[in-house]
């Protein structure tokens, strides 16, 4: 795009752009490796997941070197273009479509002159968002209006990839960097650099996670990065309440357990805070350490995780949870995307009660308000995985809602929520000992639930001396008066 010092391409230089199309140089106008960029676009997309009946719009799409790909490949008008010169996208759809018999697929309203990333004007939403070699020549302002303006128009699950020249954290700043294929970039002006922090520093404040890819296979060394959305951003009608998810942390304290709110969805919103700090403090009085690894099972909205993962070194943490969207919306809201790349936690969104993604044995493993909404089969599926990834002196902390028959079972087998079932003790230590674990109840206190410990063996578990050192009581908060109760 804008000129620079390396390859000085002028391509805010409208007059001079219209000549070159008139002089049928629009393929040298974009920079050329006209075929090989062109095929290595579609290629690297259709190993990300681009199909015929995918909704793409690429980015600065210029006279259609990806595009003539993407239009052959897709079905008619699934194809989407904009670009800040029109005599580009002319030349694109008369003469390289044209020549390629390709016009047919698609309707010339289907390539958008903008240069402000108006998405809305198209009357659609997108699956997946491809900007090759525009934020190269741009600051990063321009990335985040189009973050921005794009979010609203992808679907639930869409994916954006884009690519930057991108340097090594520690590179000065005010320095140039030399790239494959003679390219100089620098931090001031076209062609631009970027470090990979400073990417994902552009996107906190957006329903986006950058996901650094790198390497790709461009010749001139240009680096994919993969935004992916968070979720649908819907702008709440006039006149309307806006959506809950966007709720202050007092607000939402007054919404019900369940509500579309990350501190609600996972339980009572006022007791979010309780919660994270008497799992974490449980850990911590059974024995936690920075250097262990943690493996916190339903980790939701990070109750837990918000104060594990800055408290615990890089790579220690995992967290397993089929909802995205709420690790999402607690990075965003009550951890920061900084803490996430400065501690690579590593998190797994399955709902099939398995806890070897990781393929690593954690020292601690942690499932509250779990088995208090599984049924028998549930309970004994996900006290055998968490077994089978514990370490040899490992410790697992579960919550279940207790029941005064000792060998009590629901008579339900499934996932049960929102309803809840009660288990025995005597039921809990048969369960755990087919996992090859011993249980124990403790005495910490739960407002709703009572908590157990198990081990591979009794070595690892409190001691009946030990068991009064396991109180978790809160002082002057009435809200947790029965903490207090001996």
């Amino acid at each position: 795009m804008m000129g620079g010092s390396a390859i000085p391409n002028n391509y805010y230089d409208f007059p001079a752009v219209a000549e070159a199309v008139a002089r049928s140089q629009h393929r040298d106008r974009i920079g050329g490796l006209w075929e090989e960029i062109g095929k290595l676009q579609i290629d690297f997309l259709r190993r990300q997941g681009l199909v015929p009946s995918s909704r793409l719009v690429d980015i600065g799409c210029g006279c259609l070197r990806g595009g003539i790909h993407f239009v052959e490949f897709l079905e008619a008008g699934n194809y989407y273009g904009t670009d800040i010169n029109q005599p580009l996208l002319d030349a694109g759809y008369d003469v390289e479509l044209k020549q390629k018999y390709l016009q047919g697929k698609l309707p010339r309203a289907n390539l958008l002159c903008d240069g402000e990333f108006r998405f809305e004007r198209f009357a659609t939403r997108f699956h997946l968002a491809l900007a090759q070699s525009v934020f190269t020549h741009l600051p990063g302002n321009h990335l985040q209006l189009c973050l921005a303006r794009l979010a609203p128009r992808m679907e639930a699950d869409g994916s954006f990839f884009a690519t930057f020249f991108i340097v090594p954290d520690e590179h000065p700043f005010g320095v140039p960097f030399d790239h494959p294929g003679g390219i100089r970039s620098f931090d001031h002006q076209d062609p631009y650099h970027y470090r990979a922090w400073q990417i994902h520093n552009l996107c906190d404040n957006f329903p986006w996670t950058a996901e650094i890819i790198g390497e790709w296979g461009h010749p001139r060394g240009q680096q994919m990065v993969r935004f992916r959305l968070n979720r649908p951003v819907e702008a709440a009608p006039e006149g309307e309440a806006p959506q809950l998810r966007s709720l202050t942390v007092d607000d939402a304290a007054k919404l019900a357990p369940g509500a579309d709110h990350n501190r609600a969805y996972v339980g009572p919103p006022d007791r979010y805070d309780f919660m994270s700090a008497s799992q974490f403090a449980l850990l911590f009085a059974l024995g936690l350490r920075d250097q262990h690894r943690v493996l916190d099972f339903g980790c939701g909205s990070l109750r837990l995780g918000r104060l594990l993962i800055p408290f615990l070194r890089p790579e220690r943490y995992f967290g397993i949870d089929p909802n995205r969207w709420l690790i999402a919306e607690a990075i965003r809201r009550e951890l920061g995307g900084s803490a996430v790349r400065v501690k690579r936690p590593a998190f797994a969104f399955n709902d099939d009660f398995r806890c070897g993604a990781f393929g690593v044995k954690s020292d601690y493993i942690v499932a509250q308000s779990i088995l208090t909404h599984g049924g028998s089969d549930i309970a004994e599926l996900l006290l055998g995985e968490m077994g089978a990834s514990l370490a040899e002196t490992g410790r697992i902390a579960f919550s279940v809602i207790e029941s005064s028959v000792a060998d009590e079972k629901p008579d339900r087998s499934d996932w049960v929520y929102p309803d809840c079932v009660r288990y025995g003790g005597a039921a809990l230590a048969e369960l755990c000992g087919k996992a090859g674990l011993l249980c124990r109840r403790i005495p910490w206190y739960h407002p709703g639930a009572t908590w157990y410990v198990a081990a591979r063996d009794a070595a690892h578990l409190p001691s009946d001396q030990e068991m009064a050192l396991l109180r978790g009581a809160v002082l002057f908060d009435s809200q947790f008066e029965d903490s207090r109760i001996l």
